[in-house]
């Protein structure tokens, strides 16, 4: 796989992504989604006529998503090896269903060790289930580094209150 960086990428937020793959996608799993997902009649279409003109190449071998999540999946592989592009900055977002450290963690679909990058910019560790982007750290960990792309300092309006017990009343 070839990638060409586009110059107007500068910044990229990993959110809950498994670089690595995910552990739910099992022969189960993959069974399930071939029967219950189809293809648009468009891309049926045009996939027909590339097995048709090219030889060799089977329909059946188009990977749906969920596939290509699957752990040691080749497609997987290539994509977590190939580098960054030199001056893209990233940050991951990670979230995990428990407290503590979050090495052997996951968030219900993804473990830690799948989601985590070497090199990023800034880890934020959440706690949280696959479906983060309503968390509020998570968004205001995508606030702050909005902030920092722009140069702006981030102050209070970036910091995660603290957990407030349902049986105790702030003013």
């Amino acid at each position: 796989m070839f990638f060409e960086h586009q110059p107007y990428v500068t910044r990229v937020v990993f959110i809950a992504t498994p670089h690595r793959g995910s552990f739910r996608v099992s022969s189960f799993v993959l069974g399930i989604i071939r029967e219950l997902v189809t293809l648009p009649g468009a891309v049926v279409s045009g996939l027909d006529e590339v097995a048709t003109r090219n030889t060799g190449i089977r329909r059946e071998a188009v990977p749906t998503a969920v596939e290509l999540m699957r752990p040691g999946h080749r497609f997987l592989r290539t994509l977590s090896a190939s580098p960054i592009a030199p001056g893209v900055t990233t940050h991951s977002i990670i979230p995990v269903e428990n407290e503590g450290p979050p090495q052997g963690q996951d968030d219900g679909v993804v473990k830690y060790e799948s989601a985590h990058l070497e090199g990023v910019a800034s880890e934020k560790i959440v706690h949280s289930t696959h479906s983060t982007q309503s968390t509020p750290a998570t968004i205001l960990e995508i606030r702050r580094i909005l902030y920092e792309h722009l140069g702006i300092p981030c102050g209070l309006e970036c910091e995660v209150p603290e957990r407030v017990d349902a049986t105790t009343t702030k003013p």
